[in-house]
């Protein structure tokens, strides 16, 4: 009885799927990590980089301003009726309006849009990266669960069979067929099982409260038949420097624009006294305005029979700030420069460093598996051997702990190939499944 359980428990122990027979459903299974803070607070900065982007879109800007003043006059004796004496006004005011048409995007409208095009795409990088961590920390966890169970399954089959051959090493003792030696070799070999299944039990619980602080009560899918493709993309630092360069190319962009003298153009209509409408526009942005203004008391005689006018004008600023800043943000786009060359050449070496690792894995998760065939070979033979009388069981006892030892390391071996793929996965910044509704989109 006890053999036909090991048997089985080996077979299925062993079996390492060629194909994925039905893969688990990642996505519903990882799903409960978009609530979760981290992720949630990069979400966030997603939305808030998309809205200024969008802002920077925005046809039209629309500024009132309004004000009035009430005067304090001297009282002087003037005689209204006296030809160019009028009287003094009580009080002022005045209501403008302008609003800005942004129709194209040119000079410092367009830096600003590329710049926040640029913080959305590093905004989007950070959530993958969050999303990519989360999701690698579930699998693992869930992973780790799985064959935590299956080492303590096995644990336990290989307590019963330590047992087994106690009892019987006891029952040759009390006959004079097994030494004093035989039988505490017998005992500490059920200690030594009994400390596997210990063992086996913290790693349950250790993997399950992992598992629980990343998805709640969600329960993990089969994981057996798991197969992750290495993918292949953009190491996430390289990303991250290019974007760091195109940040600088901006600013080195909007710091020469800064240098240029702006020209302003405009005409003015003098609707009447008190009421005139202007349009204007200035070289810098290509921004049209159009305003409007209101005026109480209006003008008088003679600059009311004026009915337009036309302004044109240059400024420029030339200083050793302006020097200075074009300077710093020259410097500024060198260095983002060098860390993109010092990012490709770490990302090249950090991918040839996770190929090797997941070499040696692969290559270590073969060895693992040929040796538990060994030792499901070697307990089988012993089994036998002891059925005729030709081996103790204390030889069956140690080839039952030893089978237990080699599946435990093929379960870490499997682990390791997992966590090394998983590795490709957090390079890249890849999610390992995609979340409806979880998703950012450019």
């Amino acid at each position: 009885m006890v053999r036909s359980s090991l048997v089985l428990t080996a077979a299925l122990l062993l079996a390492v799927p060629v194909t994925a027979q039905s893969a688990p459903d990642l996505a519903s299974f990882l799903a409960p990590l978009t609530a979760y803070p981290a992720l949630s607070a990069a979400r966030e900065q997603v939305t808030s980089a998309r809205a200024q982007l969008r802002a920077a879109y925005d046809p039209a800007a629309l500024q009132a301003s309004g004000g009035y003043t009430a005067f304090d006059n001297t009282t002087v004796d003037l005689d209204p009726t006296t030809p160019g004496i009028q009287g003094l006004p009580a009080s002022a005011g005045q209501i403008s309006a302008d609003l800005t048409l942004r129709p194209w995007l040119f000079g410092d409208t367009a830096d600003q849009a590329d710049r926040n095009r640029i913080q959305l795409q590093q905004a989007e990088l950070d959530y993958r990266d969050a999303l990519t961590g989360l999701q690698v920390q579930a699998l693992q966890a869930a992973y780790g669960l799985q064959l935590a169970r299956e080492s303590l399954d096995s644990a336990r089959q290989g307590a019963a069979v330590a047992q087994a051959a106690l009892d019987a090493t006891r029952l040759r003792h009390a006959k004079g067929g097994a030494s004093d030696r035989d039988l505490r070799d017998a005992e500490t070999g059920v200690q030594q099982a009994q400390l596997y299944v210990a063992n086996a039990q913290g790693s349950v619980t250790l993997a399950q409260t992992t598992l629980t602080s990343l998805l709640g009560s969600a329960e993990a899918p089969d994981l057996s038949s798991l197969q992750l493709p290495v993918p292949n993309g953009t190491a996430l630092t390289l990303a991250r420097a290019k974007l760091s360069e195109a940040l600088a190319e901006v600013s080195v962009r909007n710091a020469t624009r800064s240098v240029y003298p702006v020209v302003q153009a405009g005409y003015t209509w003098n609707l009447d006294s008190k009421d005139s409408l202007g349009v204007s526009i200035e070289s810098r942005t290509l921004q049209p305005k159009v305003s409007y203004t209101f005026q109480s008391p209006g003008t008088s005689f003679p600059q009311d029979q004026i009915k337009g006018s036309f302004q044109i004008g240059v400024s420029a600023s030339f200083s050793p700030a302006v020097l200075d800043g074009l300077d710093a943000t020259a410097a500024q786009l060198r260095a983002a420069r060098d860390g993109v060359a010092s990012a490709e050449r770490s990302a090249a070496v950090q991918k040839a460093s996770l190929a090797n690792d997941l070499a040696q894995a692969r290559r270590a998760l073969t060895l693992a598996q040929r040796r538990v065939d060994d030792a499901a070979t070697t307990l089988d033979e012993d089994r036998q051997r002891q059925t005729l009388g030709l081996a103790s069981p204390l030889a069956t006892q140690q080839a039952a702990l030893d089978l237990t030892q080699r599946r435990l390391d093929l379960q870490q071996a499997r682990q390791d190939v997992l966590a090394k793929v998983l590795a490709y996965y957090r390079f890249y910044a890849i999610p390992v499944a995609s979340q409806p509704g979880s998703e950012v989109q450019p």
